[in-house]
């Protein structure tokens, strides 16, 4: 408890002033100051200019005020302040208002002594007390709180960024890759890559060592930055001695002479620095270039390809030099050496266990919905730091066998991983799981999941197959019998990526899912494009005819978000809430902000 308090009676009886004074004066568990007005305007005006009042005492019956008026006005003008009311009112109705209201206590004139008044008032100091120090700590805690939102910001940020450049390092460079794949596939419009090489860094690191070795990084990162400079344009170090630039909205013309830019402002660098103690010499730098118009069903990574093809070749030629990949990603022979490269790549992954499991939220946006959802989403992690999509090879290789090999591994791994979730079942949680189309039609899941959910049946309703349109439609029968199956076991079943065909209206009657994930690039147009939000409109109202919920991918904006919500799309997934992480981790953080 304080050691003084100060005190304002706002009371116009002298008696009842003086009658109070008394009171305290008897017994005090502390020492009290008190101050004395006769109207109501004398104590405002008095509160205005006295920092120091710890409590207000107020009557109700004033020359100035009368009845909870005279409360209400003191009250808003002071919300922080203790205040106890003195009336002689005896009205049930009136006093619980004023509790209700904000006064800390009411005490009848007639009906309280000394005991009773100096319990009130130190109850209501303490309160206060315990109020300033909850606020200070809420202060505290914000501040905290922005200072931690601060740090992990600047923490993602440099995750993203390669230490030595100063520019976006390898895993940032594929998101961004991606991203704009799949923007630029709904667009037709192109997408350039140039892959730099610094001729001599290897030498440069031998005779010379590390810190001129990365003097000569970061001057080449500068430059490039100076020549890509376009909000859209990313430059990001690729490996350790190459620099990648993807280049949007950009024909092979254009990176091309872009490439000769970089390459030119970069031989003009003076290198070293005497101060390094080196004979100057010019960096110089081999570039490839690739273009292509991204498609849906064209792998990703054969642009990727095609840049590197481009590069090794310039190097062959002789280095200091721009060489283009003219053939684009349509090159049958780029096509099967991607193919093969990935299927060697993937197969030895599988053997060596270098796969990962990450997540990304589904949100409901009913409010009463309570039960929380996850898109199971694959990575290759086999090479130090570098964490690969899928979404960079899977068009080549989803046809082959061994991909029901990589379906086997997910459902072994996310069961596996439920198992280390002890708080798993006040979540709700579902789990949705992308199927291939090798599995799809091969029939052997049956048997594999029969054996699976034996063991671990109390998960079973916790996961929910992903079936996507065009491998639906491809094997409409067999993906009809798997999921009849799926469902039989206590299994959900999602339509991914639907309204890519639109045939497929017409065979979603015969389809038993839950689920309807409607395309992403449908989505995306939903705002300023009218047709793109008829059709998302039209799959939402036949989805709630047959009974099924809808899910709207690739959510990167709140104007999309607002576009969605007003048509009634059940679920939403996308950027605009999170990115994919590792599986523990967004289940960790769901509990934590449960």
């Amino acid at each position: 408890m304080q050691a003084s308090a100060q005190i304002l009676m706002i009371e116009d009886d002298d008696q009842d002033a003086e009658l109070v004074r008394r009171y305290l004066t008897v017994k005090q568990a502390f020492p009290i100051q008190i101050e004395h007005s006769k109207t109501l305007s004398d104590g405002i005006n008095l509160l205005n200019h006295r920092e120091g009042i710890d409590l207000i005492l107020l009557d109700l019956c004033l020359s100035d005020a009368q009845g909870l008026e005279t409360f209400y006005q003191v009250h808003q003008a002071f919300p922080a302040k203790p205040l106890i009311i003195l009336s002689g009112n005896t009205d049930q109705s009136l006093v619980e208002e004023a509790l209700q209201k904000g006064a800390l206590d009411f005490l009848v004139k007639g009906q309280f002594d000394s005991t009773s008044l100096c319990r009130s008032i130190q109850y209501a100091l303490k309160q206060q007390h315990q109020s300033v120090e909850i606020g200070y700590r809420d202060l505290t805690l914000d501040a905290l709180t922005r200072q931690l939102k601060i740090a992990q910001q600047e923490l993602e940020r440099l995750a993203e960024v390669d230490k030595v450049t100063r520019v976006f390092n390898r895993c940032r460079f594929d998101e961004v890759y991606l991203s704009e794949w799949n923007r630029l596939t709904r667009e037709g419009s192109h997408l350039s890559l140039v892959l730099c090489e610094i001729d001599n860094l290897q030498a440069y690191q031998e005779k010379y060592g590390a810190e001129v070795c990365d003097y000569c990084l970061q001057r080449v990162a500068e430059e490039i930055v100076k020549v890509a400079r376009r909000p859209a344009d990313c430059v990001a170090r690729y490996s350790g001695r190459t620099f990648m630039i993807l280049l949007p909205n950009t024909d092979l013309a254009g990176a091309t002479y872009l490439a000769e830019a970089i390459r030119t402002g970069v031989r003009s660098v003076p290198f070293p620095p005497e101060s390094l103690g080196v004979t100057n010499s010019p960096i110089t730098l081999s570039l490839g270039v690739a273009c292509q118009i991204p498609r849906a069903k064209v792998a990703p990574s054969l642009l990727i390809e095609a840049v590197h093809q481009a590069l090794h070749f310039a190097r062959e030629q002789g280095k200091d030099r721009v060489q283009i990949h003219h053939t684009g990603c349509a090159d049958p022979d780029l096509h099967s050496n991607q193919t093969l490269h990935w299927v060697s790549r993937l197969l030895k992954a599988l053997d060596k266990d270098q796969f990962k499991l990450y997540a990304q939220p589904i949100y409901p946006l009913s409010r009463g919905q309570k039960s929380c959802s996850y898109e199971i989403l694959l990575r290759l992690q086999d090479q130090p730091g570098i964490v690969c999509s899928p979404s960079l090879f899977l068009p080549m290789v989803e046809q082959y066998d061994f991909m029901t090999r990589i379906d086997r591994w997910v459902i072994n791994n996310l069961l596996a991983n439920l198992e280390t979730m002890p708080a798993l079942d006040e979540l709700d949680a579902r789990f949705f799981i992308h199927l291939s189309s090798a599995t799809c039609r091969n029939g052997e899941l049956f048997e594999f999941l029969d054996k699976q959910f034996s063991h671990s049946n109390r998960h079973v309703q916790r996961f929910c197959f992903e079936v996507t349109e065009n491998v639906a439609l491809s094997h409409l029968t067999s993906t009809v019998e798997l999921s009849r199956f799926l469902k039989s076991m206590g299994c959900q079943i999602a339509l991914d990526n639907f309204g890519s065909d639109m045939s497929a209206f017409m065979n979603l009657k015969h389809l038993p899912v839950d689920f309807v994930k409607i395309d992403g690039l449908l989505v995306r147009d939903i705002a300023q494009d009218q047709i793109s939000r008829g059709i998302v409109e039209s799959i939402h109202n036949v989805a709630k005819v047959m009974g099924m919920q809808t899910i709207a991918e690739h959510v990167e904006s709140d104007v999309v978000l607002d576009a969605i919500a007003n048509v009634g799309i059940d679920y939403a997934q996308g950027h605009y809430y999170d990115r994919a992480k590792p599986l523990l981790d967004v289940v960790s953080a769901t509990r934590r902000s449960r």
